[in-house]
């Protein structure tokens, strides 16, 4: 990688370059503007000021067609700085005005010294301003390679100002999940990542970088579920692991298509305004992949959105509740799913209590019809249960020496016995190791009146 250094450039010379379009802005790894009014207008005061300001650093391309070559340039580190340069000029914000701006903090000996620039658009400069601004000088580093991860990696390296987020990180990663991520979860300027519907329009998150980084999270938990029957945390470091540890990401493979048409199921069936917050898109995913298992759909698409909004008013109840101290039915909601979505909602013992109840509640308003009628409990109520009992024996807390339960020789007791009118219903269900249920009479009766207690 050969790398020039350019001393020689100057503030007029890099707005000419992006006039006359010979500098561009890779979108497969730049994230986008991100400078308030406020950054770009401190950076042009200090331009006026004599300030040295940070270097650029270009990626210098050769272009040709036929005998003709064009040199143009990628901008690798800039980009915000170069954006705030051609809006000055162009005439979008006026300078900093030292007398007048009560909404800048400056040091009070800025009051004392001149300030001919102030609180002036870049035509109302005089012409020896304009001429300071325009031959003001500054460092270019053009690197010449034709090795883009080398580029990529050099762009991680050097930024600054308004860092990147972890997600904008994650997005210039190699290897397919990266692609899968920016495929669902879209990228504005980049026509190929258009984004998946049930993200870009009915997830509440506008801001892009935290839209891919709720797929990425949505992702991790659907595929932690389907592998190990495990509840992740899904924090940022987590994300890290995941993305590095699926360099062989398939995007072709069964879990990945099953991911897709459960998005598309939901943007089929979920109707908005009120868009999603990302806890209930992501409970959303996971009960929407056990209803498509074991349900018949005409019993279950049609109430599954209006089911939602249900539930997420009651929380909105609950949490007024809670906040204004008063009584109200919807209590509970609070208890068990609002509170653990407030305080470290990514981390997996919270994400599985919110999904217990969620899944609980969801199930009960949806009431939708088996495919197997003769089943007693479908996996999805196991699973339910599974989770809600913390993976323990619930027998074995009789006599206080519980012990976990693996999925695959997990068994669901039907608590109230049939012969007492009782139904099969999670709320009748425990979790009990297959070697575990209660066999005698008294075994039966001892185990149903201890169970209820502890639930009530």
């Amino acid at each position: 990688m050969e790398v020039k250094i350019n001393i020689k450039r100057t503030v007029g010379e890099l707005i000419e370059l992006h006039q006359k379009n010979f500098l561009h802005v890779n979108s497969e790894y730049q994230r986008g503007l991100r400078w308030t009014d406020k950054q770009k207008i401190m950076f042009i005061d200090s331009i006026f000021r004599g300030y040295s300001i940070p270097a650029f650093y270009f990626h210098r391309r050769k272009e040709s067609v036929g005998e003709d070559i064009t040199i143009n340039y990628d901008i690798v580190d800039g980009q915000q700085r170069i954006d705030a340069l051609y809006s000055f000029c162009e005439g979008e914000f006026a300078t900093f005005n030292p007398t007048c701006n009560s909404d800048f903090y400056f040091p009070s000996f800025f009051n004392d010294e001149p300030c001919e620039w102030g609180g002036k658009k870049y035509s109302e400069l005089s012409t020896d301003l304009m001429k300071t601004f325009r031959n003001h000088p500054v460092v270019v580093y053009e690197i010449d390679t034709d090795n883009k991860n080398k580029i990529r990696d050099l762009f991680i390296r050097l930024q600054g100002g308004t860092p990147l987020t972890p997600q904008d990180k994650r997005d210039i990663w190699p290897g397919n999940f990266t692609e899968f991520v920016l495929n669902v979860g879209g990228k504005a300027r980049v026509k190929k990542w258009v984004g998946h519907p049930l993200f870009t329009k009915v997830s509440r998150t506008s801001d892009e970088s935290r839209r891919r980084h709720l797929v990425a999270q949505a992702f991790m938990l659907y595929w932690s579920i389907k592998k190990d029957m495990k509840f992740c945390d899904i924090k940022s470091r987590n994300l890290d692991y995941f993305y590095h540890s699926q360099v062989g990401f398939d995007r072709n493979s069964r879990d990945v298509q099953r991911f897709m048409k459960i998005c598309d199921k939901l943007y089929e069936h979920i109707e908005y305004p009120p868009k999603l917050v990302g806890h209930h898109l992501l409970h959303l995913i996971l009960l929407t992949d056990a209803l498509m298992n074991e349900y018949v759909p005409e019993s279950w698409e049609s109430k599954l959105s209006t089911s939602l909004h249900k539930f997420a008013e009651r929380c909105a109840a609950a949490r007024d509740a809670e906040k204004n101290r008063i009584e109200s039915q919807w209590l509970e909601y609070h208890e068990e799913y609002g509170r653990w979505s407030q305080t470290q909602s990514d981390i997996a013992y919270n994400i599985r209590r919110r999904y217990v109840f969620f899944s609980e509640i969801m199930l009960d308003l949806i009431d939708p019809k088996k495919i197997d009628e003769k089943c007693q409990f479908s996996e999805f109520e196991k699973m339910i249960v599974f989770f809600r009992d913390k993976e323990l024996c619930q027998h074995c807390q009789v006599n206080r020496v519980p012990h976990k339960v693996p999925w695959d020789t997990a068994e669901i007791h039907h608590v109230a016995p049939y012969e007492t009118g009782s139904k099969a219903c999670i709320k009748n269900a425990a979790l009990v190791h297959k070697d575990c249920l209660p066999k005698t009479e008294h075994e039966v009766d001892q185990f149903r009146e201890w169970f209820f207690n502890s639930k009530n």
